[in-house]
């Protein structure tokens, strides 16, 4: 799974239209994010009503006591749970909360469409929980497509003490 490619996402635009034919892909990939989103908000609304979290864990909640760098790796995304700056911005299942995310995430989810590879996101391994320090958006969207495995630049944390219960188990709503 681990792909050497570089990855870009520079297309020409005219008042922000994609030229090159690519309406279509990005139509796709607006409906694939509104279906997301609905989804988030109907898992947010469940979670609510049972009294479960759905949300993604919180870096900062962690104490560590010094990390180091582990290379490149293909990760599991059902194994990233948390997020170092981004909770409010996706759920625990990387479906998009906010409405702000859209462009980014439709452009994306085009180029996937078009067979771009795209590079490895950024991950925190603390014990056997994975934080986003970057790639959100490319979780989201592989996510979204059915994809199962991701590449991950990975940064390996040594836990100070225990994780917080809540980050010990992951219930998806």
């Amino acid at each position: 799974m681990l792909q050497n490619t570089v990855w870009t996402i520079s297309q020409p635009q005219v008042r922000g239209r994609q030229v090159g034919g690519n309406d279509a892909l990005c139509r796709i990939a607006a409906a694939r994010f509104h279906q997301a989103q609905f989804r988030a908000q109907v898992a947010r609304l469940g979670a609510l009503l049972l009294g479960r979290a759905n949300r993604l864990l919180h870096l900062g909640s962690v104490e560590t006591s010094g990390g180091r760098y582990a290379g490149v790796r293909s990760v599991a995304i059902d194994q990233i749970r948390g997020s170092e700056g981004r909770c409010d911005d996706f759920d625990a299942d990387f479906r998009p909360l906010k409405t702000h995310n859209k462009s980014r995430w439709v452009g994306l989810a085009a180029a996937w469409q078009r067979g771009v590879v795209m590079p490895p996101v950024e991950l925190i391994q603390v014990g056997d929980v994975y934080f986003v320090r970057d790639g959100h958006h490319r979780i989201s969207v592989a996510r979204a497509f059915g994809q199962e495995q991701i590449d991950a630049e990975l940064t390996v944390w040594d836990v100070a003490g225990r994780l917080p219960a809540e980050q010990m188990v992951y219930q998806p709503a």
